[in-house]
C-alpha cells in the first residue's frame, strides 16, 4: 500500500558564481521538470532572487530556487533535487538545501 503523499516546501540555494551554468542548462531544467508537475510532485517552483529584477536588468541576481514538492517522504524530495540537472551541473549547493515538511491551509490558482 502506497504511503500518502506530503508536502514539501524545498529551497534550494545557488553555489556562489553559477549565474552562467544556470541560464545555460535551465532549458534543461524546465524540461525535466515537465513530468514532475504532470505528476503532482512539483507542485510549484520558481527562482529566488536578491531582489525583484529592476527595469534594465539584463541577468537577475538569482539566488536560488523553490520548489513545492508532494512526496511520500523527505528521501524521495532528496531524490528529486539530486536528480535536477541545476544539483548535477553545480548551481544549487546540496549542502545548503532545505526540505520543510509543509501543510498548505489557503490555496488559490493562478
Amino acid at each position: 500500500m502506497a504511503q500518502e503523499k506530503k508536502e514539501f516546501i524545498c529551497i534550494c540555494p545557488d553555489k556562489p558564481g553559477v549565474v552562467d551554468k544556470r541560464i545555460e542548462v535551465r532549458p534543461l531544467h524546465l524540461e525535466g521538470m515537465k513530468p514532475l508537475v504532470e505528476t503532482g510532485e512539483v507542485v510549484l517552483g520558481g527562482a529566488m532572487f536578491d531582489h525583484h529584477p529592476q527595469e534594465g536588468e539584463s541577468v537577475p541576481a538569482f539566488s536560488g530556487s523553490m520548489l513545492l514538492v508532494r512526496a511520500e517522504n523527505t528521501d524521495a524530495v532528496k531524490q528529486i533535487i539530486k536528480n535536477d540537472i541545476y544539483t548535477r551541473s553545480g548551481v544549487w549547493d546540496e549542502e545548503r538545501v532545505q526540505i520543510i515538511p509543509f501543510k498548505s491551509a489557503v490555496r488559490v490558482g493562478m
